[in-house]
């Protein structure tokens, strides 16, 4: 008599294989869409700390009689002398700023803002010494 011997299976099938790239796909999917709202939101905080840094450099300008430039990343904030801090860029966060030049007067009042689309608006207000979403 012959025996026969218990073959035992090692492996996977197809189908098994099929079904968890199937099950990894869809999980994949569920992370994808719960974290691009993270990376908004993470987005508009750089920009405001970005912007908040401007905040005390009005402050020094006004105290010395300067004014504001318009904004642009290559020049500075304050016309005044002694004041080499440029206007700070928030493009890698996706929003674009609004900054128009202001005589010194004015500063006590002065605000700026960045947009972006389908994001909440970044209002920084001097007076209020914050910048905040909206």
């Amino acid at each position: 008599m012959l025996k026969k011997k218990n073959k035992i299976k090692k492996g996977f099938t197809l189908v098994e294989l099929l079904i968890v790239i199937a099950i990894i796909g869809i999980l994949s999917g569920v992370v994808t869409v719960s974290l691009s709202g993270g990376k908004d939101k993470a987005n508009t905080a750089a920009a405001i700390t970005t912007l908040s840094s401007v905040l005390p450099e009005l402050v020094t300008c006004q105290d010395d009689n300067g004014s504001i430039s318009e904004y642009n990343t290559a020049s500075n904030i304050c016309t005044a002398s002694g004041h080499n801090v440029k206007w700070p860029s928030v493009v890698k966060t996706g929003y674009a700023v609004t900054a128009g030049a202001v005589a010194n007067p004015a500063i006590s009042s002065y605000t700026f803002t960045a947009a972006k689309p389908s994001n909440p608006t970044i209002t920084c207000d001097y007076a209020k010494n914050s910048c905040d979403a909206s």
